[in-house]
């Protein structure tokens, strides 16, 4: 069973900061959740929008009674590019799509 939005949301409060620590005083935002393979992909926007994107896609897996942050797309134009990928985590999550529309 996978986590509440609100549980997805706080989550990204901390795994934003961690991946843009100079933006600590922005809000994500929890916009929409897509499961898929195992892994939840986190649709969320960044309240104020100063991260550099509008929205980004953050690649989550359930693990060791957590969600572990595998990777990120962020929104370019209409497009969903590669943002960054979690070393030492699994890659798999890349073959599902998240980058494409929902």
């Amino acid at each position: 069973m996978r986590p509440g939005d609100a549980e997805i949301e706080h989550l990204l409060q901390t795994i934003g900061h961690e991946a843009f620590p100079d933006d600590t005083d922005v809000r994500w935002t929890l916009r929409g959740v897509i499961e898929r393979g195992g892994y939840i992909c986190a649709e969320a926007a960044p309240v104020p929008a100063t991260v550099g994107y509008p929205q980004f896609r953050f690649v989550l897996r359930p693990e060791a009674g957590g969600l572990v942050d595998h990777g990120c797309y962020c929104l370019e134009g209409d497009n969903w590019r590669l943002l960054y990928t979690t070393p030492g985590t699994q890659d798999d999550w890349k073959t599902l799509a998240f980058d494409k529309a929902a």
